[in-house]
C-alpha cells in the first residue's frame, strides 16, 4: 500500500476539520407587523391602507407561499409581498379597507411560509364604517356667484318674449336671492326659507308659476337654492303666523 506523506495527511486533515467546523445556516425567521390593526372609523364610499411589514430575521431565505384573507368582503389585499425574503430583509404587504356600509367588521390576514416554527402568521383586522358625510350647502355668495356667471356667459338669462320683461324678471330674480342672503345674516331663517322658496319657484322647471329665468345653468341654479334650504331646514314645519308678522315689520 502506498503511503500519504505528511503533507498529504496534513491537508486530508485540514479539510475534516473544516468540515466539522462549518456552521450550519438556521431556519427562517419570520417576524410581521403588526399582528393587529384596527383601521378605525373610515366613511361608506371611501378607503383607508395599511401596510403590514415582513421580516427574515435571520437564517435561510424566508419563502413566502401565500398571503389570503377571510371574514368581511369590506378588506382587501391591494399589493402583494415579494415571495422570497433575503436573511434580514423585509417586504410588505398592502391591505385597504373599504366599507360598504355602516357598522364594525373584522377580518383576518393569513401569511403561509417556510419558517417551520410558524408556518402562519394570523394578522386580525377590524374597522367602522360610517356614514358619509354630506356635502356642505352652497351660500347665498356661491349661488349669486354662479348665477352672475352663468348671465356673463350666456347660459342664463332672463325669460319672455320681450326684451324688457326678460331683463325684469332676470333681476327680480337676483333681488330675491340677494334679500334671502340678508335675511340669513340677520339670523331671520323663517324669513330667509320664504323668500328662498319664492326664487325657487321661479327656476324650477314647472309652468306655473312663471319661470324668472332660461337656459342651461336654470336647473342647476335651481339645485342650487334646493340646497341650501335644506341646509337650513326649510323643509321643516314652520310657523306661519310668526313669518307673516315678521313681513309686516320688515316691510
Amino acid at each position: 500500500m502506498k503511503k500519504l506523506s505528511l503533507a498529504a495527511i496534513c491537508a486530508v486533515v485540514l479539510v475534516f476539520m473544516l468540515g466539522l467546523s462549518a456552521p450550519v445556516q438556521a431556519e427562517p425567521f419570520i417576524e410581521v407587523v403588526p399582528l393587529d390593526h384596527d383601521f378605525g372609523d373610515v366613511q361608506v364610499g371611501s378607503s383607508s391602507t395599511a401596510i403590514i411589514t415582513i421580516s427574515n430575521i435571520n437564517g435561510q431565505t424566508l419563502e413566502i407561499y401565500s398571503v389570503s384573507l377571510s371574514g368581511s368582503g369590506d378588506f382587501a389585499i391591494s399589493m402583494e409581498p415579494d415571495p422570497i425574503v433575503v436573511s434580514g430583509m423585509s417586504t410588505a404587504v398592502e391591505i385597504t379597507f373599504a366599507p360598504s356600509a355602516v357598522g364594525y367588521v373584522s377580518a383576518i390576514l393569513d401569511i403561509e411560509s417556510n419558517d417551520q416554527a410558524n408556518p402562519i402568521v394570523s394578522v386580525s383586522l377590524s374597522g367602522v364604517g360610517v356614514a358619509a358625510e354630506p356635502p356642505p350647502s352652497p351660500s347665498i355668495d356661491d349661488i349669486l356667484a354662479f348665477f352672475d356667471a352663468s348671465v356673463e356667459d350666456g347660459t342664463l338669462y332672463g325669460s319672455g318674449r320681450l326684451s324688457g320683461v326678460a331683463k325684469w324678471r332676470l333681476n327680480r330674480l337676483r333681488n330675491m336671492i340677494v334679500r334671502a342672503g340678508v335675511f340669513i345674516d340677520n339670523g331671520w331663517i323663517e324669513l330667509a326659507c320664504w323668500q328662498l322658496r319664492r326664487a325657487y319657484r321661479r327656476c324650477d322647471g314647472l309652468p306655473r308659476p312663471p319661470e324668472f329665468v332660461a337656459g342651461p345653468a336654470t336647473s342647476t341654479l335651481a339645485q342650487m337654492i334646493f340646497d341650501l334650504m335644506a341646509g337650513l331646514g326649510c323643509g321643516q314645519s314652520r310657523n306661519l303666523a310668526i313669518v307673516v308678522s315678521t313681513l309686516v315689520v320688515v316691510s
